[in-house]
């Protein structure tokens, strides 16, 4: 016989709810992006992403009805937008803040955008944020789905629009610091929002040896090698002359490193020494002495601001540039001015005599190669 045996199990179940908290803190970023002048990011740099301003579940309205202020809402020097908490704001909040070009203190302003979204904390289930809200906007809403709960959270989210980066004129190091506050309805402080921003924007086409005299970057130079002395005696010739140039990195003159080498055409001549540098006479020999006229070169050093010998094909590296003497000048292919590094050039040929050459006309070609060190696009 199979007994059949009913049994009646009792289970006791506690169920322990916590209050989720999370108050009101400050909030420090630093934003670094580094990009291409003519092919800027095309997506938003983040600077906040529904960053939170505080919550008590046990307390919606405590904290749920927060929202950011700007510390100005008429100067874009930290941001640009409402200074006071307004109630029920729909839409994203547009704030104009002010950057800065670290070398040239060249000013521009962006637009950056921001809003405020609601959450609610609820126990066992969730409700859906009600759309986008201006970031000084106090609110509150009501999750309809759970018997009317209130709203206990705000978040904010800041970026920089990818279309406002192509407002940046030049390349070079620009800078801005965004201030906002957080606030509990009605305007009480909170916490500091603040974010640093740095975009290292190169220009690597914009890459340039100015000449500031003359219009393209083939400057003619023309030596002085007239024969001077008396007519009964063995006339001479000799000459210094100055070409002024100027190195412009793309950056602004905020590179870390510039490699710069100046060399001439052709092999070397017999007899001359490596470090010169030649012009040869039309029609003739180019290794002859007789059918060239040798010159040294002389660069103004940056770092250490005297002249230095240049030595044929050889390359002169500085590491120190961005701490040292800049220029601000207009070049022909950008709109605006910009800042490059003065190194004037000077052509020095030794006295020689008349009789040692023969008669012609001498040219030569002086190739100057700049590569100037930037940060790596992101």
């Amino acid at each position: 016989m199979n007994r059949v045996i009913t049994a009646l199990f009792l289970w006791s179940v506690a169920f322990i709810l916590h209050a989720a908290i999370r108050p009101p803190a400050p909030s420090t970023v630093s934003i670094e992006r580094t990009f291409d002048r003519m092919s800027p990011p095309s997506g938003n740099i983040s600077i906040w992403s529904n960053e939170s301003g505080g919550y008590d579940s046990d307390d919606p309205g405590k904290w749920g009805k927060n929202g950011w202020i700007c510390g100005s809402s008429s100067d874009p020097k930290y941001g640009e937008c409402q200074d006071s908490q307004l109630w029920g704001h729909s839409g994203e909040t547009t704030i104009p803040l002010l950057f800065i070009e670290k070398r040239s203190g060249m000013r521009i302003t962006l637009n950056l955008s921001g809003y405020r979204v609601v959450k609610y904390h609820i126990d066992g289930g969730s409700c859906y944020d009600e759309g986008k809200l201006e970031i000084y906007s106090g609110v509150d809403s009501t999750c309809q789905g759970y018997g009317g709960a209130k709203s206990s959270e705000a978040t904010l989210t800041v970026y920089i629009p990818a279309a406002e980066l192509s407002k940046l004129p030049v390349g070079g190091l620009w800078q801005a610091d965004l201030h906002l506050k957080l606030m509990q309805w009605q305007n009480q402080f909170l916490a500091d929002f603040n974010a640093h921003i740095n975009l290292n924007v190169t220009d690597p086409s914009h890459i340039d040896i100015y000449f500031p005299a003359f219009s393209s970057a083939t400057p003619l130079v023309e030596l002085d090698l007239r024969p001077h002395g008396a007519p009964d005696e063995s006339p001479f010739a000799q000459d210094s002359t100055t070409l002024d140039m100027c190195l412009y990195d793309g950056y602004n003159a905020n590179s870390t490193r510039y490699e710069v080498r100046l060399k001439d055409e052709g092999d070397l001549p017999p007899g001359r020494a490596a470090s010169d540098f030649s012009i040869f006479r039309d029609g003739g020999e180019r290794g002859p002495e007789r059918d060239r006229i040798d010159y040294h070169v002389l660069l103004r050093d940056p770092e250490t601001r005297g002249m230095r010998k240049v030595n044929n094909n050889e390359t002169i590296v500085w590491t120190q540039i961005n701490q040292n003497l800049i220029r601000p000048v207009r070049l022909p292919s950008i709109t605006y001015p910009v800042l490059c590094v003065p190194t004037p050039l000077v052509f020095s040929v030794d006295k020689f005599y008349i009789k040692d050459k023969n008669a012609g006309h001498y040219r030569g070609v002086l190739t100057v190669i700049f590569t100037p060190t930037t940060p790596t696009v992101d």
